[in-house]
């Protein structure tokens, strides 16, 4: 069956292919999508070059079962500061964790958290900040919240674990500060969860994120690069 349908939402990956075709990836407030602008035949419309987290408007053509084609793209809106090299990687972090999890179900809840994480990273003083809080958010809004109803100090398997494991397998320690925070980033609104961040240890809880979050989904490719960044 062919047809066309609008979509609009935020571009979080861009590849170019062998044959010079641009696969896109899409994170919109319905799921995650793929689209090709095919090479020679770039969609009309305002679309500037579709970068990297431009807020844009475009138009579909599906036809059979493969990828559906960009055929128009309008840029709705651009973050300025995330061109930044440590916030872009922040933010390219983010895209990748809230794409993966963004199925039909959960994108309407991890689109909003992802937008305002964007925009906490592109301006926040400290980036790490909202990364940590958006990031997490992300994960409860996905289902992988974990569950935090333990004593212990360290997380480990989506838990609360004590750490006195002989052979290191204590996961990675957030401490009482880290352990609060990650309660409020949970469990609060967000304006009352920040003052919590403000005195956490935001290295830790990003650690335990990235371990959280590739336990449940595989290794994330924008956290090689940004690990060693922080």
């Amino acid at each position: 069956m062919e047809r066309y349908r609008l979509e609009e939402g935020i571009v979080v990956g861009r590849k170019t292919l062998l044959q010079g075709d641009l696969l896109l990836r899409f994170l919109t407030p319905k799921g995650s999508l793929e689209a090709v602008a095919r090479k020679g035949v770039r969609p009309s419309g305002r679309s500037g070059r579709l970068s990297l987290f431009h807020h844009v408007r475009f138009q579909l053509y599906t036809k059979g079962e493969g990828l559906p084609t960009l055929t128009q793209a309008e840029l709705l809106g651009r973050l300025h500061g995330l061109e930044e090299p440590q916030r872009f990687l922040l933010a390219s972090f983010l895209a990748e964790l809230s794409y993966r999890l963004a199925s039909p179900e959960a994108a309407p809840r991890i689109y909003p958290v992802f937008i305002s994480g964007l925009r906490g990273i592109a301006k926040h003083p400290r980036p790490l900040l909202p990364l940590v809080w958006a990031g997490w958010r992300v994960v409860k809004a996905g289902g992988l919240s974990p569950n935090l109803l333990g004593p212990g100090l360290y997380l480990k398997a989506g838990r609360l674990v004590h750490g006195s494991g002989p052979y290191g397998e204590e996961g990675i320690y957030l401490g009482e500060k880290g352990v609060e925070a990650l309660r409020a980033i949970l469990h609060l609104p967000g304006s009352e969860a920040l003052p919590y961040l403000e005195e956490a240890p935001l290295e830790r809880l990003f650690l335990a994120l990235k371990h959280h979050a590739e336990e449940a989904l595989g290794p994330l490719k924008a956290t090689p690069a940004l690990t060693v960044e922080l």
